[in-house]
């Protein structure tokens, strides 16, 4: 292992395409107008090492990073530094490498994590320069639509707004890694009603017959002086979890307190306990209702209502899958074990990103309640040490939230 195995890079948008060819009615618009081409991130600077880094993935969230690098350095990487002297929130991204000799021969390394740096805090006192910066989903945070009714393929109405947002002097990114669900979905917005992108695709994943939904990034060109960013978009299936697997394709250790990780505590959740279910939707200007009992429950415990309004659902069928989804999280309440890995447990921490919909097991005794079963990862923050060990807080809930259930 080296004896820091992360490093820093930065990039910058670089415009694909020129502006003057911007007019639709210009021959050559659709090849090589900005607005079709848009925009990529093209390095930099490299090498960069850091005073602080963490990084973390949340489930059906946009991951997030903080960097901390100095300002002043060595000869042999002040050079790299003097590169980001005109650096700037948002006309910059963020690009984490992992190296790793164990297994891994590439001595350049691979991205754990990157996206766009929306803030900075320069400290002239300590002489470092923070960072923050959000993965590439956050793009369309800023980025708005509206619609009419319809309905369709979930994966195919992401699919249309990630083309619509491409040719839009958009980031490039791909979306040749979705696949289909095999499931309706719809937009019902009203005229004049604006909705963030990012917030309709989670809104669909977020459901028992939803779908785990990643942004994930590489790099081209990679160590070369025209290295870039790529991003793409991919999601699975359906809402199933899988097992934790590593880099080398073999399934990750179980999680044992005292052995390779510690349980600081565990959290009990019953404010979701719900024996029935209301899920809102709207169908032009008139609401629709449809309604979930959990009639087992209802007997060992007094009637509990969860209400859910969905004011873009008019559907009946996908009512009634988010009323059975809140039922689900509502059946037992919810335990929550938090998680810290020993030093560097695992080759790479990128492996249990919740957005992947990864589960492991997780062996405890805490000399009051034992625990030996499987939970699925919501999130995991990376914390990098000066030494380059790393740590994942992970933060965990029982399978059994994503399981199906038959609810009346």
């Amino acid at each position: 292992m080296p004896q820091n195995p992360y490093e820093v890079r930065i990039y910058k948008w670089r415009p694909m395409g020129d502006y003057r060819y911007d007019d639709p009615g210009h021959p050559l618009h659709t090849t090589q107008s900005l607005k079709y081409k848009g925009f990529r991130p093209y390095i930099v600077a490299k090498g960069i090492p850091a005073v602080d880094i963490q990084y973390s993935f949340k489930l059906d969230d946009i991951g997030q990073a903080t960097v901390t690098i100095p300002l002043d350095g060595p000869e042999e990487w002040q050079s790299e530094l003097k590169k980001l002297s005109g650096i700037e929130p948002y006309h910059y991204c963020l690009g984490i490498v992992r190296k790793s000799e164990e297994w891994d021969d590439r001595q350049d390394g691979y991205l754990v994590w990157s996206g766009i740096i929306w803030n900075m805090r320069m400290d002239m006192s300590d002489r470092t320069l923070q960072m923050h910066a959000r993965d590439f989903m956050s793009f369309y945070e800023t980025r708005n639509h509206t619609g009419t009714l319809r309905r369709d393929e979930q994966i195919d109405l992401i699919r249309g707004q990630m083309w619509g947002e491409n040719v839009n002097w958009g980031i490039n990114t791909e979306y040749n890694q979705l696949v289909n669900t095999g499931r309706k979905y719809e937009w019902n917005a009203q005229p004049g009603e604006w909705r963030e992108i990012a917030h309709d695709f989670y809104d669909m994943a977020d459901d028992l017959n939803g779908f785990f939904l990643l942004m994930d990034s590489a790099r081209a060109n990679g160590n070369q002086p025209d290295e870039y960013l790529r991003c793409w978009l991919k999601n699975t299936k359906d809402r199933t979890p899988q097992w934790a697997i590593g880099r080398d394709g073999k399934p990750l250790p179980a999680l044992k307190d005292r052995v390779n990780c510690e349980v600081p505590e565990i959290y009990f959740d019953g404010t979701q306990v719900a024996t029935t279910s209301y899920a809102i939707g709207r169908s032009g200007n008139l609401p629709i209702r449809r309604r979930k009992d959990n009639a087992l429950l209802r007997r060992e415990i007094p009637v509990r209502d969860v209400v859910g309004r969905f004011d873009r659902i008019g559907d009946a069928k996908t009512l009634d899958s988010r009323a059975e989804t809140q039922l689900a999280f509502g059946n037992r309440g919810i335990r929550v074990p938090r998680v810290i890995t020993y030093p560097s447990a695992y080759q790479d921490p990128q492996t249990l990103n919740p957005n992947l919909g990864v589960k492991i097991n997780l062996e405890a005794n805490t000399g009051f309640i034992d625990i030996k079963e499987t939970f699925v990862v919501t999130e995991n923050r990376v914390r990098v040490e000066g030494d380059g060990t790393d740590r994942c807080e992970l933060t965990l809930v029982q399978e059994s939230l994503f399981k199906k259930g038959k609810w009346e």
